[in-house]
């Protein structure tokens, strides 16, 4: 067959790897024609026969022949054997006979005795190939290993990519289990072919060829019957890399050190044979000391652990070494210094104790355990007594007995009594504070294994059930309280901060009972007591006056952690804090309180919300009780009607400080609800929550057949939905979220038709915010269904708005209005919206605007960026034209131009209108909507007007792109992703060239407003928005600047605001300023210099000190953005300056002025 021989001849004469597959192919497929005929696998074979047919002769005058057509008769041999090899990879792996199999092995192996320089590669992928032939006989496996090795030495010589193919070769016939057979049954456990392999492949250093080896001498040890010899010799393999390293290549190889080590690793924890040669060979090296880095030492510790881990029969593997490897590791954490290592010897001794108890399914006879556990004991006990080791001691005794739960109940009775012993007579604070340190994790380690008692062997759990609490019940009365009520002047606040946590542990350990159900350890007495004196910590600053107050903040701070742990298991300690916190609290006259106690009262309502409400309670029984109903919500609920009972604390405040106890109260309630939410969040998950966020009942519907105490009656019963709420169940979030409704429906009712007096801006302003809270955590179709919309105007009253509409609620009760609105949907707001209605209506009604003030404007302007961002007209809504915000806008902008251009409206009075105006402006920009465009030729004819109506357009039209926080997503406002850019596009755009100086007199007025409109927008966009406009941008930052400190007017804003555009370039796009150095430093000293000589108090002082931080922020990050070349001319002027300002005034510009120094010191 010439085809096989054309084919060959072509694969030969190719130098591209995909022709070459190619032919292979075609090769293939003709065999695979003729079935695999005799004759055609014979042609096939016998194609390559021109370049094969070499004498030994030949092949050893090429040893000596640097001609080329020596190195063109080796290269194309190597490639008529590849097409051969190509070949087999191509063909169907079921054709070939066991004879024809035998016979291209018998070809393919011959190939290593004599033709080392051309065929190795190809004849090991053809092996390789032949291997996965249904007609392989596991027998030829064990001819393919003898031919491979004998290579013997020139193995070496072999490139790195023939050593890979041999590799994979070795490891697909050392895996297969029929070939494993065969060897077994050969060699027995001389294992001669192993010895063969380890002397063939010794010195191996390539990083692909060592990942392979090593994976396949782990194989030897698990999969064969070696002798102790040959055991060895393996042993000697692997071990000869440790620890292993990798240089660093220009080429990257994709393998790193790391995979380098983890391969050794396996090797060594691959079977327990090797355990006797490991232990003492790596103890070994960990013993050389300083010798050692810590890199080393981190992988002998790590391998140490996988051998512990991994081996079997820890009877004979590991129980024989422990004393060695005690011995050598206890060293570390005694005087060990790198945090590393010493976690790193820990998690071995972690993990001897783990072996040596068993595994999930099957535990280990107890004294092999108990054993290690002695070794450890005996070896630590004494430190314990001694300040310098009582910390490292420690933490190996509890390393060790707390590992698993069979070490602890064997143990922890007499290391917690030889704890208590040496706590009576302590060294020093700090030896108590080590040791009181050692028993409070002991008992967290003791939490932890109850909490996943379930993970391993079903006797750990029985055996908690029988476990010896006793000493742990007694550590209250005979450690924790005599320490804290025995405080003396050397007791430090560390010590007080470890007890205050132990008394903590202690109150929320939980045990077994033999009926398996769970409990509190401690009695209902101890954990009372427990809550009553860490209680007693936070409500000092009630009870005691400033001066005698001496409580740490650290130790307050540790008993709110502490009590929010123990409140969720002891729940009935919450109550109990939380009357005690109301008792101090009443005693108190709040009529006229001084700041402290405002302070005071702050910190403790605060942190009863962060207690009750952080986490969800769990459902545990008492000590000696039976278990109650469980009851998520009952912390919440206490909290909720406690701040209910106690509003108002001043119920006629006569000044702002009398009205913050009253906020106050409204402000804890509001941290309860988002505390209590964020631990739904962390327990559930938010799209859990989403489910459970509605309902298909209208809830305001039900409320109004409940009594006025309802929430009390629910705090007596915790019964919010009707249904009982399992542990773990996310419907308490529903019924948290109907609470929380609820609380917002009697909020608003009181304050807005109840007695006003304790009702202040502030007040009003917390009990919105509560409500927006809560509103946007409610699902769409409840929103809808309560119809929240219409009750943020008439306060959850069913009757209908006055006649005199929405505009005639009192100014600061808009503030609720607002706080509803802000977290509704757009879709529960679009009734808001029909023609003429309520949204409009609100919007449109200026009637009591002239009588005002600025701040009640801003509220109103708040309400309408709201209205004006959620509106959703068209088809299916209440607007079916979309015309109502239309009218909105257009109304708006009549007005403002009627004010700047044909009227003679009092600033003052617009001043009002205008914030109006660009707040509703604003929230229809975020959403951009296309009637703003019709608003940018009045807007732009109103900034010109001459009359000082037009500065305050100028200046205010900024709010158009001001972040507003109540404008995003998460209070479901629609905000457009690049909104600022469409109106800087519209707005800004058009006034660059209106702004340029032009010398006529007529025009300058209008440029200087146009600068000033400007300013306003672009200080309120990111850089990338302005960014293509810089040149226009620079000239007139320079302008507003040069013409400011000429006239000496060095306050206005617009000079601020141009030094913190300055700013903003000069740090993303430096360049844009290199042709405007002289004029940016000559400016920029000169408006430094005027600030510092204006001698104005209050807000003006103010804004004169920001505006001298801003210039020395921008004249001393010059150096740092252009060369030196540049900045020569001006360094001795700056530098004088700089002097100057390094006595400034203000603290944080003097802070500006050194740096400033620094970076221009270098210019020379």
């Amino acid at each position: 067959m010439s085809s096989f021989k054309d084919w060959a001849l072509q694969y030969v004469l190719s130098d591209s790897e995909t022709a070459q597959s190619e032919i292979a192919k075609k090769a293939a497929k003709e065999i695979e024609n003729t079935r695999a005929s005799s004759a055609s696998v014979g042609s096939w074979a016998a194609s390559i026969q021109p370049w094969i047919t070499i004498t030994k002769q030949d092949d050893d005058q090429s040893d000596d022949d640097d001609d080329e057509s020596g190195s063109g008769d080796i290269i194309a041999r190597a490639k008529a054997l590849g097409f051969l090899a190509d070949t087999l990879e191509a063909l169907d792996k079921s054709l070939l006979r066991p004879e024809q199999v035998l016979r291209l092995v018998g070809f393919f192996g011959a190939m290593f005795s004599y033709d080392h320089k051309a065929g190795i590669t190809a004849s090991a992928k053809a092996l390789r190939q032949l291997h996965a032939m249904k007609g392989f006989k596991p027998a030829v496996g064990v001819k393919m290993i003898e031919d491979v090795c004998k290579l013997k030495e020139d193995f070496k010589l072999q490139t790195a990519a023939t050593r890979f193919e041999i590799y994979e070769l070795f490891l697909s016939l050392i895996q297969d289990q029929s070939v494993n057979n065969e060897l077994q049954d050969k060699y027995g456990t001389s294992s001669g072919f192993i010895v063969e392999i380890l002397q063939l492949c010794q010195n191996e250093r390539d990083p692909r060829n060592l990942m392979l080896w090593f994976k396949l001498l782990p194989i030897f040890l698990s999969e064969y019957s070696t002798s102790d010899e040959v055991t060895e010799e393996i042993f000697k393999a692997f071990s000869a890399y440790f620890p292993i390293t990798l240089r660093s290549s220009a080429a990257p190889i994709g393998i790193t050190a790391d995979d380098l080590k983890h391969a050794v690793r396996a090797c060594f924890a691959s079977h327990h044979k090797v355990a006797k040669l490991a232990f003492p060979f790596l103890i070994g090296k960990l013993d050389q000391g300083d010798a050692v880095t810590v890199s080393v030492k981190l992988d002998i510790l790590k391998t140490v652990k996988a051998c512990i881990e991994q081996y079997d029969n820890p009877q004979t593997s590991i129980v024989p070494h422990i004393n060695k490897i005690w011995n050598s590791l206890k060293y570390e954490v005694r005087n060990g210094e790198v945090k590393e290592t010493i976690d790193a010897t820990l998690d071995v001794l972690r993990a001897i104790a783990d072996r040596l108890d068993g595994t999930k399914t099957h535990k280990f006879d107890v004294s092999l355990l108990k054993h290690y556990i002695d070794v450890v004991v005996d070896d630590c006990r004494d430190d314990l007594a001694n300040p310098t080791y009582t910390k490292q001691a420690g933490l190996l005794l509890m390393t060790v007995i707390t590992t698993n739960i069979r070490a602890y109940t064997l143990e922890s009775v007499a290391f917690v009594d030889i704890i208590r012993k040496n706590l009576r007579l302590p060294q020093s604070p700090s030896h108590t504070k080590d040791l009181l340190l050692l028993l409070n994790s002991t008992l967290k380690s003791r939490a932890d294994l109850f909490k996943n008692r379930k993970q391993g062997h079903p006797e750990d759990e029985e055996a908690l059930k029988t476990e010896s609490t006793d000493h742990l019940v007694a550590l209250y009365h005979d450690v924790y309280l005599p320490i804290w009520t025995g405080k003396s002047e050397e007791t430090t606040s560390e010590v007080f901060k470890q007890v205050v946590q132990g008394l903590a542990l202690l109150a929320t350990q939980q045990t077994l009972r033999p009926d398996g159900q769970i409990s509190l350890l401690a009695s209902r007495s101890v954990c009372s007591e427990i809550c009553s004196l860490l209680t007693h910590t936070l409500t000092k600053g009630l009870a005691l006056s400033q001066n005698d107050n001496s409580t740490d903040a650290a130790v307050e701070d540790e008993a709110v952690l502490a009590l929010q742990a123990v409140v969720a298991t002891y729940t009935d300690g919450y109550a109990e804090l939380v009357e005690i916190a109301k008792a101090e609290i009443e005693k108190r006259d709040w009529t006229s309180p001084t700041k402290y106690t405002l302070n005071a009262l702050r910190d403790i309502l605060s942190r009863l919300a962060f207690i009750g409400c952080s986490r969800i309670p769990l459902n545990v029984a008492l000590a000696d009780e039976s278990p109650k109903t469980f009851k998520p919500l009952q912390h919440f609920l206490r909290l909720a009607t406690t701040l209910h009972d106690l509003f108002p604390l001043s119920p006629l405040p006569t000044s702002e400080k009398e009205s913050m106890a009253n906020s106050y109260i409204i402000s804890a309630l509001h941290g309860g609800i988002l505390h209590f939410r964020d631990a739904c969040l962390e327990k559930f998950e938010p799209k859990v929550l989403e489910a459970y966020s509605g309902s298909d009942r209208n809830w305001l519907e039900e409320f109004r057949d409940l009594p006025k105490d309802w929430l009390h009656q629910l705090q007596k019963e915790d019964d919010s939905s009707g249904v009982v709420i399992k542990e773990n169940d996310p419907e308490v979030y529903r019924g948290f979220l109907r609470i929380c409704l609820f609380i917002v429906r009697h909020l608003y009712r009181e304050a807005a038709y109840g007695k006003q007096a304790p009702w202040s801006e502030r007040v009003f302003a917390q009990a919105a915010n509560l409500a927006a809270l809560v509103v946007r955590s409610l699902d769409e179709n409840l929103q809808k269904s309560c119809n929240l919309a219409q009750n943020a105007f008439n306060f959850f009253f069913s009757e209908n708005l006055s006649s005199s509409g929405p505009s005639s609620i009192a100014p600061f009760r808009k503030l609720l209005v607002l706080g509803m609105l802000q977290g509704l949907r757009p879709a529960a707001m679009t009734e808001l919206y029909a023609p003429q209605g309520i949204a409009e209506t609100f919007m449109c009604d200026t009637s009591r605007m002239a009588t005002v003030l600025l701040a009640v404007g801003e509220i109103r302007g708040t309400i309408c960026a709201v209205l004006a961002n959620k509106y959703k007209g068209g088809q299916s809504t209440f607007d079916p034209e979309s015309e109502t915000m239309k009218r909105v806008l257009n109304f708006w902008g009549e007005q403002i131009k009627t004010a700047t251009t044909t009227d003679d409206t009092d600033p003052a009075i617009f001043e009002v209108y205008n914030t109006v105006a660009m707040h509703t402006f604003a929230g229809a920009c975020a959403r951009q909507d296309k009637n703003v465009l019709a608003l940018v030729p009045i807007l732009h004819e109103a900034i010109a007007s001459p009359g000082p109506n037009g500065a305050i357009v100028a200046r205010t039209i900024g709010g158009l792109v001001k972040t507003n926080e109540l404008l995003n997503p998460e209070n479901h406002a629609v905000v457009k992703r690049f909104y600022k850019q469409w109106a800087y596009t519209h707005f800004a755009k058009p006034l660059y060239d209106l702004a340029l100086p032009t010398g006529d007199e007529d025009t300058a007025f209008a440029a200087g407003r146009y600068t000033t409109a400007i300013l306003s927008l672009v200080s309120n966009c990111p850089f990338e928005v302005y960014q293509e406009d810089l040149g226009h941008l620079v000239r007139l930052l320079i302008t507003t600047l040069n013409n400011s400190s000429a006239s000496g007017d060095i306050t206005q804003p617009q000079v601020v605001t141009s030094l913190e555009v300055l700013v903003e370039i000069l740090a993303n796009e430096p360049e844009a300023l290199k042709g405007h150095l002289k004029a940016i430093i000559t400016a920029g000293m000169k408006t430094y210099e005027e600030a510092a000589k204006n001698t104005s108090k209050g807000n003006v002082a103010r804004a004169l000190a920001a505006a001298r931080k801003l210039t020395l922020q921008l004249l001393g990050a010059i150096p740092k953005k252009f060369e030196e070349r540049h900045l020569l001319p001006y360094a001795l002027p700056m530098q004088r300056m700089l002097a100057t300002a390094s006595g400034d005034k203000s603290r944080e510009a003097r802070k500006v002025a050194l740096l400033a120094r620094e970076n221009w010191a270098k210019v020379v």
